[in-house]
């Protein structure tokens, strides 16, 4: 081979080191696109589900699905929905469990329809209702926490407490607020703007605002340390009561609105709430034997007298949530008691 030919074989090797000099690599992760689906992948699982969800009920029915009014009738019932099951998350994540939530809504949304109906303004109506929505959360979470009852027993006894007292006070019967129709905290609420009803962004923001409170906030922080490892929280200086008092305040106040934004859209409050508390209870239950796994694998809760509260099938403690147990097995199997 000629020497002529050898610059010309060793400038390609020449101009490919001075590339990979001057630009660095980097990993196919570091991209923020594809960084964007790995961090949110689960909620864009979730949505791409829904996507083809709503494409197959929209091929099947074009005439129901494909209409406003169907969408605007949910735009309006979620937002209540919203207000309640937020709050939740955060007591879930704490090791708890709140069943009251239901007589917690219908109870502040009754003090704002007393309000009302007194012939005083709906704003003051809705201070009254968030006050004993925190007010009811304080005391559930004292129960709970102060108390050392088990948080499945102690708010479902709360949650039939409430309504107890609702019916016997108001004797089962409604109250129609026809005039919140014309007030401004109706038109603020609950109106509408472009055929969009007003409560769904609301509710949003209630979403964001909770979302930020969660994983940016130092309560969330503090909530999360608490539910995965109390004993470490209580080392690193966090009052590990008083934040688990704090997240059952939270689900008071969610459920206060929630109550609150359900009688401005209906213009009637009726005793009837708590219809989810059945459902709840089965949910708690099924919670807290995935909880006692934990605890026989050493798990967090080292509590003997939170254990001996919470182990179904232990001799001298759980007899409580084994009767209910029981019944809900019951319930499941007889056709008569399972009807809604």
């Amino acid at each position: 081979m000629s020497k002529a030919m050898e610059p010309d074989l060793q400038k390609p090797l020449a101009s490919a080191r001075g590339a990979a000099v001057g630009k660095e690599w980097n990993h196919p992760s570091d991209h923020w696109l594809r960084g964007f689906v790995l961090d949110n992948r689960a909620s864009l699982g979730t949505l791409a589900v829904f996507v083809v969800m709503m494409a197959v009920f929209i091929i099947a029915n074009p005439t129901v699905f494909s209409t406003w009014y169907l969408y605007s009738s949910v735009l309006t019932t979620l937002p209540v929905a919203l207000f309640v099951v937020v709050p939740l998350v955060f007591v879930v994540t704490c090791g708890e469990i709140d069943l009251s939530f239901p007589a917690t809504m219908g109870f502040a949304s009754w003090v704002f329809a007393l309000v009302v109906q007194a012939g005083y303004d709906p704003f003051l109506g809705i201070a009254a209702a968030l006050a004993t929505g925190t007010l009811l959360g304080f005391l559930v979470g004292s129960l709970v926490v102060y108390g050392g009852l088990s948080s499945l027993i102690a708010t479902l006894g709360m949650n039939f407490l409430l309504r107890g007292l609702i019916q016997i006070i108001n004797e089962g019967k409604s109250m129609a607020l026809t005039g919140l129709a014309d007030s401004s905290a109706y038109k603020i609420f609950s109106s509408q703007v472009w055929g969009i009803p007003v409560q769904i962004f609301w509710a949003i923001a209630f979403v964001v605002f909770s979302a930020l409170l969660y994983n940016r906030h130092r309560f969330g922080a503090q909530v999360k340390v608490v539910g995965d490892n109390p004993d470490s929280a209580r080392q690193m200086g966090i009052d590990v009561k008083w934040v688990r008092v704090k997240v059952f305040v939270f689900v008071g106040i969610g459920a206060a609105i929630a109550g609150t934004f359900s009688v401005m859209i209906n213009f009637t409050w009726w005793p009837t709430a708590g219809r989810l508390s059945i459902a709840g209870a089965r949910l708690g239950v099924r919670r807290r034997h995935a909880d006692l796994g934990r605890h026989r694998h050493g798990g967090w809760r080292r509590d003997r007298r939170s254990h001996r509260v919470l182990h179904p099938d232990r001799r001298g403690g759980g007899g409580p949530e084994r009767l209910l147990r029981a019944v809900l097995q019951r319930a499941d199997h007889h056709p008569v008691a399972a009807r809604p």
